[in-house]
C-alpha cells in the first residue's frame, strides 16, 4: 500500500522506485520483532516531537501540575474511538554569549551576548481513532544582537506545525498513517534529518508522510520541502528550491542489536559548490546499527552519496559512531565513551565533487559551539559523564577535529563555507573542550549550563580565524 501511495503521488521517481521497494522488502522480511527506537526521544511523558505525546487513557499519565486536566479533554464517544483534545506547550529562555562567533571570520563584534526566547502552544485534536489534527503556534525572538545574521533566531507568531493524520485499515499490521501538512521531522541519531533543537527556531517541513508499522517496527515514506522561516507574523512559506524524498525503516537484527536502513533523495535548485550555483540532485544510502546491553551502548552509522551538480558528478561518504560503557553499579553512574565522525571533502583536482552534504543535520553536531557541520571534517571526541544527583547530569568532552581534504573548506550552519578556508594548506581544524550540566527539576522543567572553548588550529588560523569561547544558560519548561 505505502509504496503504491508514494509512486502515485510522485514521491519516488521512476529511476528510484527499486530503491524504495528494496528497503520496503527488507522491512517486511525482518520486522515482526523489531523495537522502534528511532528517533530518540526525551523521557516520557514528553517527547522531542511533541505530536508523539500521548495522554489518552491508554497512554502516559500527566504529571500532577496545574495544567494536568488539559492534557486529556474528552469531547465525545463513538464506535470508532474517543473524540478528545490535548493541549500543551513549551517555554524556553536561553542566554548565549560568543567570543569570536564563527571563528571571527564574519563581520561581527568580537564579543556578543543575547537572549533567545521560545514560546510554543500546541493543540492535538483526535477525531476518533482514524483522524487527527495537530496545530502548534510559536513565537521565537532574540533579545540583543547576535552579531551575524541568522534565520533561526526570530519567527514572530506563526504556525510552526499544522497537519492532518488519517489512518487506514490494513491486513499487514497496525493501521498505516497518511500525513499531510507542516510538521517537524527527525530520523535516527539526527545526523541527516533533525529538528535543530539547539537553535531558537526549530526546523519543520511541508508535504506528505506515510508511516506503516508491523509490531514494533516502522517504515516511513516522505515527500517534503523545508519551510523558510520569516521574522514576520504568519509569513512562513515553503522553500520550493529544496525537495527531500525517501524511505526510512527501523528493523531488528539480533538480540539488542537494531538497525535503521534508509534512502534519501535531496534536490536543491540553488546549491553552491566551487564558486558556482546550480541544481544539486543527490541520493544518500545509509545504515545505522544501535543498541545497548549490560552497560554498553553503541550507535554506528555509514552513508554514501551519489548524484550530480550542474554537469558534474557527486560522490561523498559519512562514517559516524558513538559508543560507551556505563558503570551502573557504582556511585554517580559514570559513563566513559567516545564519538567519532569522518565526512568526505572535495578534491579540487577531480571532476567529481566530493563534499558530503549533511542535508538537514542537528545543531550542535560535533560539540557545543555549533560552528561546524559534517562536511570535509573528521573528529574524535572522548566523553565522560556522571550523575552527582539522580536529577543532575554532567557531560565533559574534548573534541579533536581536522580536515579530510586540504583543497576543500570548512562548512558551518546552512552548509555555507567559511571564508578563505578552502585556500589554506593545513589540515588541523582545532580542539574543543566543553562542559554541559543539566538539572531535571521535574518531568517538564529543566535548567542547564553549557561552556565551551574552541582552540583554533592551523587550518582556521591560516584563514585568519580565531579561538572561540561559548557560554549558554537556559531554562525550559514543557507542559
Amino acid at each position: 500500500m505505502s509504496v503504491q501511495y508514494c509512486v502515485s503521488h510522485g514521491l519516488i521517481g521512476r529511476a528510484r522506485v527499486l530503491a524504495a521497494c528494496a528497503l520496503g522488502a527488507i522491512f517486511f522480511a525482518i520486522s515482526p520483532c523489531a523495537q522502534a527506537e528511532s528517533p530518540e526521544q526525551l523521557t516520557p511523558p514528553f517527547h522531542n516531537l511533541r505530536y508523539q505525546d500521548d495522554f489518552s487513557p491508554q497512554g502516559a499519565k500527566a504529571p500532577e501540575e496545574l495544567w494536568a486536566p488539559y492534557k486529556y479533554i474528552p469531547l465525545a464517544g463513538s464506535n470508532y474511538g474517543a473524540v478528545y483534545l490535548s493541549l500543551g506547550g513549551e517555554l524556553r529562555e536561553r542566554y548565549e554569549s560568543y567570543h569570536n562567533i564563527n571563528f571571527g571570520l564574519a563581520n561581527a563584534p568580537a564579543y556578543d551576548g543575547y537572549i533567545l526566547q521560545r514560546i510554543m502552544f500546541n493543540t492535538d485534536l483526535h477525531m476518533t481513532d482514524w483522524v487527527r489534527g495537530f496545530v502548534q503556534l510559536g513565537d521565537m525572538r532574540i533579545l540583543g544582537e547576535r552579531g551575524v545574521p541568522s534565520m533561526t533566531d526570530t519567527d514572530r507568531l506563526d504556525l510552526m506545525q499544522k497537519f492532518v493524520d488519517v489512518k487506514l485499515p490494513s491486513p499487514l499490521g497496525d493501521a498505516p498513517t497518511l500525513r499531510y501538512g507542516r510538521a517537524e521531522l527527525l530520523f535516527g541519531y539526527q545526523r541527516l534529518v533533525a529538528v535543530r533543537e539547539g537553535t531558537n527556531v526549530r526546523r519543520d517541513f511541508d508535504g506528505f508522510r506515510a508511516t506503516e508499522k508491523m509490531g514494533e517496527a516502522s517504515i516511513d515514506f516522505i515527500d517534503v520541502r523545508p519551510t523558510i522561516d520569516s521574522p514576520y507574523e504568519f509569513n512562513d512559506r515553503t522553500n520550493m528550491n529544496q525537495h527531500l524524498t525517501g524511505v526510512y525503516a527501523t528493523v531488528p537484527v539480533i538480540g539488542p542489536l537494531k538497525s535503521d536502513v534508509y534512502w534519501l533523495n535531496y534536490e536543491n535548485l540553488q546549491a553552491k559548490f566551487r564558486g558556482l550555483t546550480g541544481v544539486e540532485d543527490r541520493d544518500t544510502f545509509g545504515m545505522r546499527l544501535f543498541g545497548k546491553s549490560n552497560g554498553f551502548d553503541w550507535n554506528f552509522e555509514a552513508a554514501t552519496q551519489s548524484g550530480t551538480f550542474r554537469d558534474q558528478n557527486v560522490s561523498g561518504y559519512l562514517f559516524a559512531g558513538v559508543a560507551g560503557y556505563t558503570f551502573g553499579d557504582i556511585a554517580w553512574r559514570p559513563r566513559i565513551g567516545f564519538s567519532a565522525n569522518a565526512a568526505s571533502g572535495d578534491d579540487a583536482n577531480s571532476k567529481t565533487i566530493g563534499t558530503f552534504n549533511p542535508i538537514y543535520p542537528r545543531l550542535p553536531y560535533f560539540a557545543e559551539t555549533s560552528m561546524l557541520v559534517p562536511a570535509n571534517v573528521k573528529d574524535f571526541r572522548p566523553v565522560f559523564s556522571f550523575h552527582p544527583r539522580e536529577d543532575v547530569t554532567v557531560v565533559l568532552g574534548y573534541d579533536m577535529l581536522s580536515r579530510v581534504s586540504s583543497t576543500d573548506g570548512l562548512y558551518g550552519s546552512g552548509f555555507s563555507q567559511y571564508k578563505n578556508t578552502a585556500k589554506v594548506t593545513a589540515s588541523g581544524v582545532g580542539s574543543e573542550v566543553s562542559a554541559d550540566v543539566r538539572w531535571k527539576v521535574s518531568a517538564g522543567l529543566q535548567f542547564g549550563v553549557i561552556v565551551a572553548q574552541f582552540n583554533s588550529g592551523p587550518a582556521v588560523q591560516e584563514a585568519f580565524g580565531k579561538d572561540v569561547t561559548f557560554t549558554a544558560i537556559y531554562s525550559k519548561y514543557l507542559f
